[in-house]
């Protein structure tokens, strides 16, 4: 079978337990963690072939890292690097009118060291039918926005559908590059994108209809990227005390949207656009009807809500109960 290929950092994540804050709290609970590395479980689980690309150090934190990739069906390219450490995240969940809080600790990682012509592009993608990456990757610095490049071009020449999540983090872009001069050229060479609103205005400068924003933002992007086929948003929506969740798919024009879901108790909102993403994926590697694309889309972005850690490691079957159930919940007996 030919591989989904996904590259990007695999990072270690250190949050305090019981919704306490970092400055409170005696030990720290561990998740493996980086958005590309959570597709790739999220396929792996759903019996699709991926391949998972990224650096790590040559130690037992960077094994035990692979191990856990390795747990759940997901193959390893591992560039080893003699220096660099392991990429870090601090997390402190949001509770009520408390936001959570990301303090990043990636600087100097194996993966942020990665230069050009590392990574056997060629040799990779001779097994590889689809490519995704995201915006978190050449945020971190230019060598990597570089590798990005390269590898867009290679996926391109071998034929690959390549797909890109927008994933703007405004932390990470410090090293003297804004993201709209760095985004817009690689984006150009995908056929499915996951995009937000506020995202896609700093990209490009565009200025959607505030009354009509999903289509046309999808619209306006079309003329800014033309070769893409697919273009994915979810929206978050306050309806009284509850959060709803909904997804759109836009393809030729047209935009179809899920059943819309309300999001309450929420264990873990971290993860949930990668669980999306993987489910949009593999709707379209499967080539499913598109409203069946985007109901299972997202019936993944809303499982995630209440699997703690940053994997969705649901089955299938949890997703399609999902969308039975139209998230009601019910006991399976």
């Amino acid at each position: 079978m030919k591989e989904i290929v996904l590259f990007g950092e695999y990072l270690l994540r250190l949050t305090p337990p019981g919704n306490k804050k970092i400055t409170q709290a005696e030990n720290l609970e561990m998740h493996w963690a980086g958005s590309e590395a959570n597709i790739a479980v999220s396929l792996a689980t759903f019996k699709k072939s991926t391949r998972y690309i990224t650096s790590l150090p040559s130690n037992s934190v960077g094994q035990a890292g692979i191990e856990q990739l390795h747990r759940y069906g997901v193959p390893t390219t591992i560039i080893e690097k003699e220096k660099g450490r392991q990429g870090l995240y601090y997390y402190e969940s949001g509770v009520g009118a408390r936001p959570g809080k990301v303090t990043y600790d990636r600087e100097y990682s194996s993966f942020s060291m990665l230069e050009e012509r590392d990574v056997n592009w060629d040799k990779i993608f001779n097994k590889a039918e689809w490519f995704h990456w995201s915006g978190i990757t050449p945020a971190l610095n230019e060598n990597l926005a570089k590798i990005c490049l390269e590898a867009l071009k290679a996926a391109k020449e071998k034929g690959l559908l390549i797909s890109a999540d927008f994933n703007f983090r405004s932390t990470l872009w410090q090293y003297g590059k804004q993201s709209s001069e760095i985004m817009p050229k690689l984006l150009e060479y995908c056929d499915v994108i996951l995009a937000d609103v506020d995202a896609a205005k700093l990209y490009f400068n565009i200025h959607p209809d505030e009354n009509n924003l999903v289509e046309s933002t999808c619209s306006l992007l079309k003329e800014k990227l033309p070769n893409v086929k697919y273009i994915a948003m979810t929206m978050r929506y306050q309806n009284n005390a509850s959060n709803e969740y909904v997804g759109y798919l836009w393809n030729n024009g047209a935009v179809v949207s899920s059943t819309t879901y309300k999001i309450d108790n929420i264990a873990e909102r971290i993860g949930a656009g990668d669980a999306f993403m993987a489910g949009l994926i593999y709707g379209l590697h499967e080539q499913q009807p598109l409203q069946q694309v985007i109901e299972f889309a997202t019936a993944c972005g809303v499982m995630k809500h209440y699997i703690t850690g940053d994997m969705n490691i649901a089955s299938k079957e949890e997703i399609e109960t999902i969308i039975q159930q139209k998230g009601s919940g019910r006991i399976i007996r």
